[in-house]
């Protein structure tokens, strides 16, 4: 059985974000890092109404294959950025925690990290979980994705000193 993540601490730059799988509300309650996130990015329906972010966004992404509304999860991508440098805490959830979530993780360490896809897929396989970006169309969909971000270097968070 493929490793499930309940808030899966993981840098990107200088900055922490939360992967998570859908896991059973028992999990939940006894699991660390329990507080509520600032902002959500929920890229799976199932989460619907199973949340608990202040700020909960979804993406309809419903295959490991690339987002319907790809738009829209580059937006929301950059957005969860933005709140990790205001020192929000960030959620990225899909149902099992790897495909979806690893891809989105990667598109930040791309913004915040100041990484390469390819860099980033290698380092999220190492660090996070061997079965992130799980599949031919997530991995293809991050490389094509790469230049729509907008990458902001290393940059130190709010109020830390360079």
């Amino acid at each position: 059985m493929k490793d499930r993540h309940w808030r899966t601490r993981y840098a990107v730059g200088a900055y922490e974000v939360w992967g998570t799988s859908l896991d059973s509300e028992e999990r939940r309650r006894n699991a660390p890092h329990a507080e509520p996130a600032d902002f959500g990015l929920y890229l799976d329906e199932r989460w619907r109404g199973e949340t608990d972010a202040r700020n909960p966004y979804f993406v309809f992404w419903p295959t490991l294959e690339a987002p319907v509304e790809r738009s829209l999860l580059v937006q929301r991508v950059e957005e969860a950025a933005v709140a990790l440098e205001s020192g929000a805490t960030v959620e990225v959830a899909c149902f099992g925690g790897h495909g979806r979530t690893g891809t989105v993780l990667c598109c930040l360490d791309v913004i915040l990290g100041g990484k390469t896809a390819r860099e980033a897929l290698e380092r999220i396989r190492r660090e996070y979980c061997h079965y992130a970006v799980g599949s031919p169309e997530l991995q293809q969909f991050l490389f094509d994705v790469e230049g729509e971000l907008s990458p902001r270097g290393h940059r130190s968070p709010v109020g830390e000193a360079l």
